[in-house]
């Protein structure tokens, strides 16, 4: 769990000089502070910028052949922007799935098989996403979802996502805050905001590239060599 917006705000407006060790920024303050984080979680969003956090979610299969995920869904939960990977429980028997794309599922031809689920397609429909599981079964699947940054609701609820992007947010926040106070921004912080933020992305990329070497697959003759190693 990461910090409060509250938290993250008072660091923010430190560096800037905008608030003494121990202070507390007025309500006004905190007001537009809070204002100006979301602005920026929607501004890292819509730059498509690698920022997420890792979650694991539970579905309770039930040979259904599509659950929704998402606030409300059949699986209540925030609606990820991808799923890396997964195991299922079916009986004794637990297997790790293997997440394939829309046209690998609708290549399958007996979308109604029975069996112990090998596959998982997941659509990101909005509101609600749809997981596919084939085959179909009743057990317990662990999915590991990829959700997006939440904006917080209120300048007391903590931010939802790892504690590591703390800094990022504390340097950057600093960039955003200091037209409000009519104030330059001091060049270590502009470099800090910077380098946390461009930390954050390459170390998430690192992690999707890692996550999906074993599900690069090498061309040869027209089929996949999926004893390749790279």
């Amino acid at each position: 769990m990461s910090e409060t917006a509250l938290t993250l705000l008072n660091a923010a407006m430190r560096v800037l000089g905008a608030l003494e060790s121990g202070g507390t920024p007025t309500t006004s303050e905190q007001t537009d502070g809070l204002e100006a984080m979301k602005f920026m979680f929607r501004s890292w969003s819509a730059n498509n910028l690698n920022l997420y956090y890792i979650e694991q979610d539970t579905v309770t299969l039930t040979g259904a052949t599509s659950y929704t995920i998402g606030s409300g869904g059949v699986v209540d939960t925030v609606r990820p922007a991808a799923i890396k990977g997964g195991t299922v429980t079916s009986g004794s028997i637990e297997r790790v799935l293997k997440i394939i794309d829309e046209a690998r599922y609708r290549s399958l031809s007996n979308k109604s098989l029975s069996g112990v689920p090998e596959y998982l397609w997941y659509n990101p429909e909005y509101p609600l996403g749809l997981l596919y599981f084939y085959p179909l079964a009743s057990g317990t699947a662990k999915i590991d979802s990829l959700n997006p940054l939440l904006e917080p609701t209120a300048i007391g609820a903590n931010v939802i996502f790892p504690p590591e992007y703390d800094e990022a947010i504390k340097w950057n926040l600093a960039v955003r805050l200091a037209p409000e106070f009519r104030t330059s921004v001091p060049v270590e912080v502009a470099a800090l905001a910077r380098a946390t933020l461009d930390a954050l992305q390459n170390r998430n990329f690192a992690e999707q590239i890692n996550e999906s070497r074993l599900d690069i697959l090498k061309v040869s003759y027209g089929r996949y060599n999926i004893d390749w190693d790279g």
